[in-house]
């Protein structure tokens, strides 16, 4: 079980796998756990920004087989999630994994590595955009990469935002919140609303919506 875990240190990166990637690894984790409640959309938007802001730097492999290894008792946790697949429950098993991921890297002896090329930031928009303009385009909140395609846009000056059409997309930022949160069940609404106090969220759903306007723009001037 040990070489498993090792394995999956070199994978995809959770704040860099595509979406698609992470809906697919999510749909296997679920039937292992036996969720039968799956999330709705809107559940699924905040699931999927936990996992990509809260654990960046684990792989999606690391990711699924630490759910695999807590379904098989071998993690100290509660593998209880009583229908809900919640930012608290993803916590406890990423711990559990965590620490054992700790351990079986401290066996780990250093080698000597490639250096794994690095895309050039034309070819992170690039990706970005194609997910997006290829996606059902029904939630902003989903653009991939948000705030590292946001600031290189903005270095490259292609990003002209006035503070008078910056106070729109805030506006349009809270509307849309807001009708999330009137669909969403008491206790979800309650952890919805504590989410978007966060500053930093709430910038960052502004800057995605920034993006998705900017994409429709230049499709619309082909």
């Amino acid at each position: 079980m040990d070489n498993e875990i090792a394995s999956c240190f070199n994978g995809d990166k959770l704040n860099l796998v595509s979406p698609v990637i992470l809906k697919q690894n999510l749909a296997y984790i679920f039937t292992l756990i036996g969720l039968t409640r799956l999330p709705d959309p809107d559940e699924y938007s905040i699931i999927e920004d936990f996992i990509r802001t809260s654990y960046p730097m684990f792989t999606i492999q690391e990711f699924r087989i630490a759910f695999k290894l807590a379904t098989l008792g071998k993690l100290d946790c509660n593998v209880e999630h009583y229908e809900k697949f919640s930012g608290k429950f993803i916590s406890q098993v990423m711990n559990a994994y965590k620490s054992k991921a700790n351990d079986v890297r401290k066996q780990i002896k250093p080698i000597n590595q490639l250096p794994v090329p690095k895309l050039t930031e034309d070819e992170i928009v690039d990706f970005t955009r194609n997910d997006w303009n290829n996606s059902y385009k029904t939630d902003f909140n989903k653009i991939f990469n948000t705030s590292r395609v946001f600031d290189i846009l903005l270095k490259q000056n292609k990003l002209n935002i006035d503070p008078n059409e910056y106070t729109k997309i805030m506006n349009i930022v809270n509307e849309d919140n807001i009708a999330r949160i009137n669909k969403m069940l008491p206790v979800e609404a309650k952890e919805f609303k504590e989410q978007i106090k966060n500053a930093n969220y709430f910038d960052r759903q502004c800057k995605a919506l920034v993006l998705a306007k900017y994409f429709e723009n230049e499709t619309n001037k082909i």
